[in-house]
């Protein structure tokens, strides 16, 4: 995400099979193809290999001002991020409800998780943001973020309405419920999702998003997607 001169990367994929380095390999290129050489804010939403594993080489090639997340704990796979986060000087946040960060033209805030005590189950405690952008004709675009959050507690989001959804749990049927879909009322919908063996998109979410108005967009048909603030 960029808006104007502020940065920042949410997730940054993994290979649960292999050693290829995706961070070094994918993202930091793709960045770098992008004109961004520097991030002010690096999200990692959960800790499931597939959102941030790529992570920590991102930190280690690229200069970042913050790491947000939820839960900074040194085991699981998050620990090399913070590892890679100690020795980069990266500031880490545990962020939650109310978090933000502000620039000219946009502001990025938290939605989940609330303040208090965090949930046993890692999605149910996935950081989702809102990014509320300056339109160059006036007025706001916005964005919502929902990482792997269940559909159970996306009605406690407060969301509003949106322009862009990114599609929870990269198309899981147990995200992206109806009530969401009615509060936010996207125009265009991403899921990011690659070769799977889950049945990501599931055929309902896909059926439910565009019963709801949206346009649909796939990372595995159209590869990577680009959505200019308007």
């Amino acid at each position: 995400m960029r808006v104007g001169r502020f940065t920042a990367l949410v997730d940054g994929g993994g290979t649960p099979r292999g050693d290829f380095d995706v961070g070094a390999g994918t993202v930091v290129p793709a960045l770098r193809a992008l004109g961004v050489f520097d991030l002010d804010v690096v999200v990692a939403t959960h800790p499931d290999l597939d959102h941030v594993e790529g992570l920590a080489s991102v930190l280690r090639l690229v200069p970042v001002g913050e790491l947000w997340l939820a839960r900074a704990e040194g085991n699981g796979p998050l620990g090399p991020l913070l590892v890679a986060a100690r020795e980069r000087g990266v500031r880490v946040r545990e962020v939650r409800r109310g978090d933000r960060a502000d620039a000219p033209g946009v502001v990025v805030r938290v939605l989940w998780p609330p303040p208090g005590p965090l949930r046993e189950e890692d999605n149910e405690n996935s950081v989702v943001l809102r990014v509320d952008a300056s339109r160059r004709g006036g007025g706001t675009w916005r964005a919502l973020l929902s990482a792997d959050l269940p559909a159970t507690l996306e009605g406690a989001l407060g969301a509003g309405r949106v322009d862009l959804l990114k599609v929870g749990h990269h198309g899981s049927r147990f995200s992206t419920g109806e009530a969401l879909l009615r509060g936010t009322r996207p125009r265009d919908a991403v899921v990011s999702v690659g070769r799977n063996t889950y049945g990501h998109p599931n055929p309902e979410v896909l059926d439910r998003l565009r019963a709801a108005g949206a346009r649909v967009w796939r990372t595995d048909e159209s590869g990577a997607l680009r959505f200019p603030v308007p």
